[in-house]
């Protein structure tokens, strides 16, 4: 098996379904290449039936609870037969075919330890492959839909994101694969950092030249739980990492400030949710605000 692509699924069978068909539709690698669909989500909603509703040829589905994305991500790893884990959310649709040109990458360089392809929305505009690393700075924020347009990827500050991350799977094992102590976000940044740490020669490639749709968040609800997850996250990486985590919730916090100045000149609803926003991440984080 050359690679193997890990979906972890939360409810949504439908988007799985189109997700499925377009890997069958633009399989290059045919009987070289196996699914396996991890699902995370409740008893009563499982996605099952429309796993099996797929003609791939290699795929296999496993019950999970939900103990995270990386949990789930680790699930499937661990059964996984590739020597290329391709970690794919299952709300992106792909174009063309990609997974020969990506094997063949991995193939010719030896230190290649990660690599992304672009990310296009459903419009087809470019969408977010890659964001910079542990940001405190207010011009990145501002600047890193402009560096996915252009397709400027920096390994030494930006990581690729989980929506299509590919990893050497020796790698991936060696280091211990995904920490299951964060549930989700910052999975990504951590696993990359912890491969560099261990093989100094390991490279990160975007490979700006294939692409996929992303439905970018087509499978999670944008939440105050899940912006929660998110800090809870970002402040576990940075204590683990020995960064300026404080800051960095400051930043964030700050920033939501400046969001909310900027949608009350424009939109009063934008502004009542942002007033919320804040608040609950005061209730929620009083030793770092």
């Amino acid at each position: 098996m050359k690679i193997s692509l890990v979906i972890v699924a939360y409810k949504n069978g439908n988007i799985l379904l189109d997700c499925l068909n377009s890997i069958e539709k633009y399989n290059d690698l045919k009987d070289d290449l196996e699914v396996i669909v991890v699902d995370n989500s409740p008893v009563n909603e499982r996605v099952e039936s429309f796993a099996k509703q797929s003609s791939i040829q290699n795929i296999q589905y496993i019950p999970s609870d939900n103990k995270g994305f990386g949990a789930g991500n680790n699930a499937g790893a661990k059964v996984s037969q590739g020597e290329v884990i391709g970690f794919v959310n299952p709300d992106i649709v792909l174009v063309e075919p990609i997974f020969k040109q990506i094997y063949s990458d991995f193939k010719k360089n030896s230190n290649l330890a990660i690599e992304g392809i672009r990310l296009l929305k459903k419009d087809l505009s470019p969408g977010y492959s890659f964001y910079f690393e542990y940001n405190t700075k207010v011009w990145r924020n501002w600047t890193i839909k402009l560096w996915n347009k252009l397709g400027r990827f920096n390994e030494k500050n930006m990581f690729i994101t989980g929506a299509n991350l590919f990893v050497r799977k020796d790698m991936f094992m060696n280091v211990g694969m995904f920490d299951e102590n964060i549930f989700m976000y910052f999975e990504e940044s951590d696993l990359t950092s912890r491969i560099k740490s261990i093989y100094p020669h390991a490279e990160v490639k975007f490979n700006k030249g294939l692409k996929m749709i992303h439905l970018e968040g087509g499978c999670t609800d944008a939440s105050k739980e899940r912006i929660k997850m998110s800090w809870d996250s970002m402040i576990y990486y940075g204590k683990k990492n020995h960064l300026n985590y404080k800051k960095k919730v400051r930043f964030e916090y700050g920033y939501y400030k400046f969001k909310k100045c900027i949608f009350s000149l424009i939109s009063q609803s934008k502004k009542k949710e942002y007033t919320e926003l804040l608040e609950f991440l005061k209730q929620n984080y009083p030793e770092y605000l």
